[in-house]
């Protein structure tokens, strides 16, 4: 019985089967323990790079700028201009029971459009925003209760709560939201406020000012003092917040570590190998 001939470029025909025994089987794939062993090393550099600091300067913010929400609070965040599920920011927590979309926040993660932060009790969120191109809006809505803090930095904020509509851009502003009012403080630049039960009722707050909305009254601004703006804004130092940094020290520690190992290891394998093939020679007509 004559071989079956395959392949269709000339010059290029072989038999079916010629080459079987030079192929590699999977199970002889195998990793020898040594490499196995450098993995885990470089594995282990990576997991020990990343150590949390203190973010110091609270007040320091990106272009995107950021917002800040006290205890028992909750928001969604939305970038217009952002295809869904794609990341608008980071998120950094304090306390056990900050969450991202029901799921706990471990020190800081990425933030997707379309999110929700909660925050339970003896907790802080403060999401820091991408500025995403020349006409950056971040809208946040669903906001019905709790102390929040806000730099618009070059972006626009388009905040709601059940009782108004905040419109800020270049500013700096504090929302307090009960279920019967939203207090808005102005700290910096110009606000538009807009009431939710009659939009035609809408106003500019300018910084060091501060103006009470419910559902049925619109109240007239009113000059706050330092002290009373402090006032506000003291619940921020209730909650430290830390963010992940690379460690240099420990990756060049231990980057030493994995050299030396490697080394070690290299010297070991060649010694054996050396043994594994000298053997030992038989004496002429010995067999």
């Amino acid at each position: 019985m004559s071989a079956i001939i395959t392949g269709s470029f000339p010059g290029k025909q072989r038999k079916a089967g010629s080459i079987s025994n030079q192929a590699l089987k999977p199970s002889e794939l195998k990793l020898p323990s040594y490499a196995i062993l450098l993995i885990l090393l470089l594995t282990m550099l990576l997991l020990g790079a990343c150590k949390s600091v203190p973010i110091d300067d609270r007040n320091a913010t990106g272009n995107g700028g950021f917002w800040e929400q006290d205890e028992n609070s909750s928001a969604r965040f939305h970038n217009p201009n952002q295809v869904d599920k794609a990341t608008i920011g980071l998120v950094f927590a304090a306390g056990e029971s900050a969450l991202r979309n029901g799921t706990p926040v471990d020190v800081s993660a990425k933030l997707a459009n379309h999110s929700r932060i909660n925050t339970g009790p003896q907790s802080s969120a403060r999401v820091e925003f991408e500025a995403a191109g020349p006409a950056c809006t971040i809208e946040i809505d669903e906001f019905n209760a709790g102390n929040a803090y806000a730099d618009t930095a070059d972006c626009r904020q388009q905040i709601e709560t059940p009782h108004a509509r905040i419109d800020a851009s270049n500013a700096i502003l504090h929302l307090q939201v009960t279920e019967h009012q939203t207090k808005v403080t102005v700290i910096s630049g110009t606000v538009d406020v807009t009431s939710l039960a009659d939009t035609a009722q809408s106003i500019d707050i300018r910084e060091d000012r501060e103006v009470v909305v419910t559902r049925d009254i619109f109240g007239r601004p009113y000059l706050l003092t330092p002290e009373e703006i402090w006032q506000r804004i003291r619940w921020r130092d209730d909650y430290p917040l830390y963010k992940k940094v690379i460690d240099w020290g420990t990756i060049a520690a231990t980057a030493a570590v994995v050299i030396v190992t490697a080394g070690i290891i290299a010297a070991v394998v060649i010694l054996s190998d050396g043994h594994g093939h000298g053997g030992r020679r038989g004496l002429p007509g010995h067999h």
